[in-house]
């Protein structure tokens, strides 16, 4: 499982895990040790990370030690040195192998990481010492979680996300005021209008959605979803962007491999007009090599129609692959790369200079600063070659786009997400037309359900 999935099930059960750790540490917590003490009333006072940098510098003289090493493994589970807890768990465990609060925490550690065979095992190794009737309630809503995120139970989701910036481009437009047509010898100089050149502008976004997901049959669960967006800017109206999206498929996992089919639509509006319209098949497999590392192929075919437009319309086809890995280390580094290839072909072929072969690389990678702060980076390149030449230009065009994110996610309570970014977009054209630099900053608030 990828280390922000971790993440996810780390923040829905924030509230479980809490009433857990208070279950489990009492046992602990009233040993008469200086340094046990200072530890076990920071954990009290859910001050985790103060109680790991007071255990972690001297666990060499103390590993062994079952309460040392249980009040470690609680400090380093809660502070997000999640790897380090387990190693401190199971040496509690070596030595006091019916210790039940040890095991329902190592249990927790598990299903922090991912590894939700490994929690489930050990969730009912404790459920069969007949623990507590709190406990026993906490350890089935952790199984419930689990169930759920193997696809043995339905569930739903949805989302609102709210989000102010600025847009030092939004049309996307070349920052030139005047274009030089060939055509016409070189000799006829075009001034570019309002619309066609760079137009800067403050925005805000609102958006939307909801999904579920149920089993079928045996490892094969069907899926769907609606999203919906809206971008309203302070004073270019024209240049507002709606966004509706739907999807339906189904996911069938065997082992580490999960298969994935699905038909997905948009529908993409300009100033409250169609502006494209976009429907067609997504296929992916995916393999979770270990906790580590995981691997994914994907393919794409769509049809893209432009009512207002039509010479445009057209069939794309994309495919490609990547990869991505978590580090060790108390930050979790996680970092993804990816690779593709496609083509853009237009239904109407005399108007095959819109056609276009695209080739693209995206990585990203992220640091979990502190268990409620992450910070992001993303970083795309793409290089697109047109079949024909331009009528107006007389040349074949060609575009190399980058686009760089950077932000960061903080996790302020339940189901909350407060999002900073900057995005700087840069699509160097050999038509000036086509030319243009843009960088958008934002602050996004969202608000996740799911039951």
């Amino acid at each position: 499982m990828t280390n922000g999935k971790a993440m996810l099930y780390k923040a829905a059960m924030h509230g479980v895990a809490g009433a857990l750790l208070l279950l489990s540490g009492n046992a602990v917590w009233a040993e008469d040790g200086t340094l046990l003490s200072r530890a076990g009333s920071l954990i009290a006072a859910r001050d985790y990370a103060a109680a790991y940098a007071l255990l972690e510098p001297v666990e060499s003289e103390n590993s062994g030690n079952p309460d040392y090493d249980m009040l470690l493994g609680l400090a380093a589970i809660d502070s997000g040195h999640v790897t380090r807890g387990v190693f401190a768990l199971e040496r509690v465990l070596a030595v006091q192998p019916d210790n039940s609060h040890a095991r329902a925490q190592i249990a927790r550690a598990y299903f922090l990481l991912g590894e939700q065979e490994a929690a489930r095992t050990e969730f009912r190794n404790v459920l069969n010492q007949r623990p507590p009737e709190d406990m026993t309630r906490i350890i089935n809503r952790y199984m419930s979680a689990i169930d759920k995120a193997q696809g043995l139970a339905t569930t739903f989701s949805a989302y609102l996300e709210g989000t102010v910036g600025h847009d030092s481009n939004v049309n996307s437009a070349t920052g030139v005021s005047s274009v030089a047509v060939p055509l016409f010898g070189g000799q006829i100089i075009i001034d570019l209008d309002r619309t066609a050149r760079e137009t800067s502008d403050n925005y805000m976004n609102l958006a939307g959605g909801v999904s579920f997901r149920t089993p079928l049959a045996n490892r094969l669960t069907l899926f769907a979803g609606i999203n919906a967006s809206q971008r309203l800017n302070n004073h270019e109206d024209e240049f507002e962007i709606g966004m509706l999206d739907a999807n339906v498929g189904l996911s069938y996992r065997k082992n580490r491999d999960t298969f994935t089919l699905a038909a997905q639509g948009t529908h993409l509006s300009l100033d409250n007009r169609t502006y494209r319209r976009a429907h067609g098949i997504n296929a992916q497999w995916q393999r979770d090599i270990n906790n580590k590392n995981q691997l994914n192929a994907f393919a794409q075919v769509s049809r893209l129609e432009y009512p207002d437009n039509e010479i445009r319309d057209a069939d794309r086809y994309v495919a490609g692959g990547g990869w991505a890995h978590v580090f060790n280390g108390d930050l979790t580094p996680l970092l993804f790369v990816s690779g593709y290839l496609g083509k853009e072909e237009t239904r109407d072929r005399q108007w095959d200079f819109l056609s276009n072969r695209l080739y693209g690389i995206r990585s990203g990678g992220q640091l979990t600063l502190k268990p409620k702060l992450v910070a992001f980076t993303t970083m795309g390149y793409e290089y697109r070659t047109h079949d024909g030449q331009e009528p107006l230009f007389l040349k074949d065009r060609i575009d190399r786009q980058l686009d760089v994110s950077l932000g960061l996610r903080y996790l302020p309570g339940y189901n909350w997400v407060i999002k900073p970014q900057l995005t700087y977009i840069r699509n160097e054209s050999n038509i000036d037309l086509n030319d243009f630099d843009r960088y958008m900053v934002s602050v996004s608030v969202r608000r996740e359900f799911n039951w």
